[in-house]
């Protein structure tokens, strides 16, 4: 008996080859009907035996692509009607649901294999791609994914890539992407005046060539440019840093395949699988020190190298001819969004790069890569773009439409459209023209791809961060959010908690509601409100924004907060400075006369002036650089120890007073015991302190979020002190613990804030 039956299918369906499936496996078990994107979502119309329909019903569920994700299948029973063949039909626009957009993804085994095989038509081209791999979010213009709605549109197929569009048996199978060396985008080679000197295959080689030779090269990448050169060549990796006046953050480093990434770092299967991946990130692993002809100037006085495999056809095609692993840093300007565009990199990168390899396919969406370590045995994202952007977080509810335009450092842009909420790619600090330009164009494009027309607008309380600004101008409601409460409400909506919720918050510094800068603070939520509740002793930063760049200026007040303007006759805690007497002198002014000297209770500030005065790193050549270090020298150590940090729980919010802790490590400064014991006794006395709290409040479940939480060391020592009593803590996996996720956060108070108005009208 004859069955025809409706299908909707709902998740990421689009980009990821799920209506060639779709069309063969009707196919194979006789079912005649067709299947389309609609905007959203895939519909198909299915007839045939009633035992074949129910089959096929399962087979989707169960042998789906496995990029695909369904997270809802509706059917129903339709009217028959007189139809042979199963047939792919053009996309329709309709449909305003839900929307699920595959990420860019990294090249797969099979168009690995092909790229190599000197019978294959595609060998050596380096767009090779098909349905299961190959750019998606980064070309799309806009919905439904198909090749007419990408920057790929102007590449017409050939008639042997549309022969293998159409075949039900190809595995390019209505493949949107294809293309071949015939049809389809093309490099080549520019030198540093800017002139194109080779195309395609002779473009290759100079570029090989060149990095063989020591050259430093800017090479577009599948969502952006990447500066390459030779990760042995410890020459060329200091004529790098010197050209990009990066002093000693660390690059990334690209492997031409597993096997030799494994012989210079250490890693587990579940590294393995995700540096395999089609998400193919950086991830940080301890280095083995092994390779003896890497650059030491990669990631100096860092024991993890934040490494990849090749994840595109033309990284494979230049790390498997020079076979060695290379350097690979985004390509921008100090501070810039990771350059897209060929004339863009090639007047802006002129003066730091020897030559471009450039190709012609358009990036319509900028994203640098991805950025994973592990902490107990999970991944953990540091930096989320390529490979994650554009998935999405349920929501707990219906929300209303609005748009998060996120903080002024690390910023991230975030929409909820009904139980869903989509955060943008990491844009960066938008301390300049380019990363603000980039930072309203990402929300444009959000708006048209996701179907959203914003109700409210959410921002950071602060009233000079450049997003409050823009949030304002957008002539909608806007609803301010406490820089430290965004981040717990984020780290709610990666966990699925609803409330209510504790958690430790601490990071460099956010505008608290007294007007003093908050940051190492304890927070609940309850249904009925949220709380600050305990908090680091006040300290001051003389300069403000300097002290924040300087950490030897934040031990200077840290030292003036117990032994006051005293400090100038005591050689010995002088010595401690690297300033001389007259620079501590008109510091101890600026803190005893509260001249440019703002109030924080910064937890990320203290990390850093205990790195100071432990004599790693005074002046941050980039931010985060002292903790850093205060992380790494605490690793050598296993000792057990703590420093006393007593608790006032007399006064709301409560006071964790750090001046014995500090007055014990000049003790222990003075008795000349190792930095390595000193800063891993800070370390344990940090998670002495959340327990302290923890246990006060009696709390079963505490969150780990804000900055100072990507430093697996206070993760895992917090983990082990709280699970010996009981307690679960839960950190950020999905979402980087740092200000790229406060526009999720700020989603969730702005829609409960609206709710609640809403509620109450009913």
């Amino acid at each position: 008996m004859q069955q025809r039956c409706r299908i909707t299918v709902e998740g990421r369906v689009q980009g990821v080859g799920f209506r060639p499936f779709v069309a063969v496996t009707a196919a194979r078990l006789k079912l005649s009907g067709w299947v389309r994107n609609i905007r959203q979502s895939v519909l198909i119309e299915i007839q045939g035996e009633a035992a074949e329909t129910q089959r096929f019903l399962r087979q989707l569920q169960s042998k789906a692509p496995a990029l695909a994700k369904i997270e809802q299948m509706n059917h129903q029973q339709i009217d028959s009607i007189d139809q042979t063949g199963f047939h792919i039909l053009e996309s329709s626009g309709q449909n305003e649901g839900a929307v699920s957009i595959s990420p860019d993804i990294g090249i797969c085994k099979d168009c690995q294999k092909e790229l190599f095989a000197k019978n294959n038509r595609r060998y050596r081209y380096p767009f090779i791609s098909c349905t299961q791999c190959g750019p998606r979010y980064s070309i799309l213009k806009t919905l439904p994914f198909d090749r007419v709605n990408t920057t790929l549109n102007v590449f017409p197929m050939c008639d042997d890539c549309l022969i293998e569009y159409k075949n039900p048996m190809d595995r390019r199978f209505h493949a949107q992407g294809i293309n071949c060396a015939k049809c389809g985008p093309q490099i080549s080679f520019v030198n540093q005046p800017g002139q194109r000197i080779a195309e395609k295959e002779p473009a290759l080689s100079l570029a090989i060539a060149a990095l063989q030779a020591g050259k430093i090269i800017a090479v577009k990448g599948l969502t952006g440019f990447h500066i390459m050169v030779d990760a042995c060549n410890h020459q060329a990796v200091l004529r790098l840093r010197e050209k990009k006046q990066r002093p000693a953050k660390p690059f990334a480093v690209m492997y031409p395949q597993l096997s030799m990434l494994e012989a210079d770092c250490l890693l587990g299967e579940e590294e393995k699988l995700l540096l395999s991946s089609a998400i193919a990130p950086i991830v940080l692993l301890e280095n083995r020190y092994s390779n003896h002809l890497l650059s030491p100037a990669i990631a100096p006085d860092n024991p993890y190298l934040g490494v990849m495999l090749a994840y595109t056809p033309l990284h494979q095609l230049i790390c498997r001819a020079l076979n060695k692993p290379l350097v690979v840093t985004s390509a921008n300007r100090s501070g810039e969004p990771v350059c897209c565009d060929n004339e863009q990199a090639v007047a802006q990168l002129s003066q730091m790069v020897d030559g471009f390899l450039l190709h012609d396919r358009e990036i319509y969406q900028g994203l640098d890569d991805s950025i994973v370590k592990f902490v107990n045995h999970q991944p953990m994202l540091l930096r989320r773009a390529r490979g994650y952007v554009p998935d999405y977080f349920p929501l707990d509810s219906e929300y209303p439409s609005i748009v998060a335009l996120g903080g002024q450092l690390k910023n991230s842009i975030a929409m909820s459209k009904g139980k869903r909420l989509y955060l943008s790619q990491y844009i960066g600090d938008l301390d300049n023209l380019a990363a603000l330009h980039r930072h309203q164009r990402t929300q444009k494009i959000m708006s048209r791809l996701l179907g959203i027309k914003a109700e409210f607008v959410a921002c950071d309380l602060h009233p000079d961060y450049v997003t409050t600004q823009l949030a304002r101008e957008l002539h909608l409601p806007v609803v301010s959010t406490q820089h430290h409460l965004a981040h717990l409400y984020a780290a709610m909506i990666e966990h699925r908690i609803a409330g209510p919720a504790f958690a430790a918050v601490w990071d460099g510094n956010g505008y608290g509601q007294d007007g003093t800068l908050w940051g190492g603070e304890f927070m609940a939520v309850t249904a009925d409100e949220a709380q600050r509740v305990a908090s680091f002793l006040h300290f001051k930063l003389p300069g403000g924004v300097a002290a924040i760049k300087e950490p030897r200026r934040v031990a200077i007040a840290l030292l003036y907060e117990i032994y006051g303007t005293a400090l100038t006759a005591n050689e010995a805690l002088k010595s401690l400075s690297p300033f001389g007497s007259s620079t501590i002198k008109q510091l101890l002014k600026m803190l005893s006369n509260n001249i440019n000297s703002p109030l924080t209770s910064s937890a990320g500030r203290l990390f850093d002036g205990i790195s100071s005065l432990l004599n790693l790193v005074h002046v941050n050549s980039f931010e985060g650089e002292a903790a850093m270090q205060l992380e790494f020298e605490a690793k050598k150590s296993k000792d057990r120890g703590t420093y006393p940090a007593p608790v006032d729980f007399t006064v709301t919010p409560n006071i964790i007073d750090w001046r014995p802790m500090l007055a014990a490590i000049i003790t222990d400064i003075g008795n000349q015991v190792s930095s390595a014991i000193i800063s891993k006794r800070f370390h344990n006395s940090c998670a002495s302190i959340i327990l302290k709290i923890a246990q006060h409040y009696k709390v079963k479940q505490l969150l780990l979020t804000g900055g100072c939480f990507q430093n697996s060391l206070l993760i895992e020592t917090t983990f082990a002190f709280l699970q010996q009593q009981g307690i679960t803590v839960l950190w950020h996996q999905k979402l980087p613990a740092n200000d790229a996720s406060l526009s999720v956060g700020q989603v969730r108070a702005a829609g409960k804030a609206r709710l609640s108005v809403l509620d109450e009208k009913q």
